[in-house]
């Protein structure tokens, strides 16, 4: 059965999904839905190596009321919403926020 890895990382009222794989994050009132399949270690460090994102969630990275589509990759550093904003369509951007 496929589970999850988890180091250092606080999650509070969210669901990760199977092969999510995170390090040193936060997620807040999240549903991650986790991935296909799980990268490699020597992928992961050839993607990061080539500047690219694995998938999964970077470390130093807090997400909170988010909905994370499968096999989705979040960067380093990353701070959801800050802004609090309710409605948004930004496809060129990558994203679109919803309420509710």
């Amino acid at each position: 059965s496929h589970g999850c890895f988890l180091r250092e990382c606080a999650i509070e009222h969210s669901i990760v999904g199977v092969r999510s794989r995170h390090s040193g994050c936060e997620l807040k009132n999240t549903m991650m839905m986790g991935a296909d399949l799980y990268e490699t270690e020597d992928e992961i460090s050839r993607l990061l190596a080539e500047g690219k994102v694995p998938i999964g969630v970077g470390e130093n990275t807090k997400i909170s009321n988010c909905i994370i589509d499968m096999n989705a990759r979040v960067g380093r550093n990353v701070s959801t919403n800050k802004e609090g904003v309710q409605e948004a369509d930004r496809p060129d951007e990558g994203y679109y926020i919803r309420s509710g």
